[in-house]
C-alpha cells in the first residue's frame, strides 16, 4: 500500500492549481509517475473515497480531494460515495452536513 503517496497527492490536488489541472486533463499521465498500485489509481480515478479510507487515507484528505476534484462536489454526493448502501442521504449522518 502507498498511503503516504496517496495522501501527498491528495493534498496537492487540494492546494495546487497546476496539479488539479493536470489531473483534470490527463489523470492517467499524472498517476503514471507515482508509486501507486493499479487498485489505488483506479480508486483515485473513480473517486472511491470509501475505498481510500479503508486503505487508511485520512478522511479530511478524502473530503478535500472530493470537494476540489469530483464531478459532483456536493456534500450529499460525498456522503453517498462513502455509504453507497444508504437508502437516501437522510439516512447518512454527518455532523458536518447541515440542512
Amino acid at each position: 500500500m502507498s498511503r503516504n503517496v496517496l495522501e501527498k497527492l491528495m493534498h496537492q490536488l487540494c492546494i495546487d492549481r497546476a496539479t488539479k489541472q493536470r489531473f483534470r486533463d490527463e489523470p492517467e499521465k499524472l498517476l503514471q509517475r507515482l508509486a501507486l498500485t493499479d487498485e489505488e489509481k483506479a480508486m483515485l480515478l473513480s473517486f472511491d473515497v470509501a475505498g481510500l479510507q479503508r486503505l487508511g487515507v485520512n478522511p479530511m484528505l478524502t473530503m478535500g480531494y472530493w470537494q476540489e476534484n469530483a464531478p459532483d462536489r456536493s456534500p450529499g454526493a460525498y456522503m453517498k460515495a462513502l455509504r453507497p448502501d444508504a437508502v437516501d442521504s437522510s439516512s447518512v449522518f454527518s455532523a458536518a452536513l447541515k440542512r
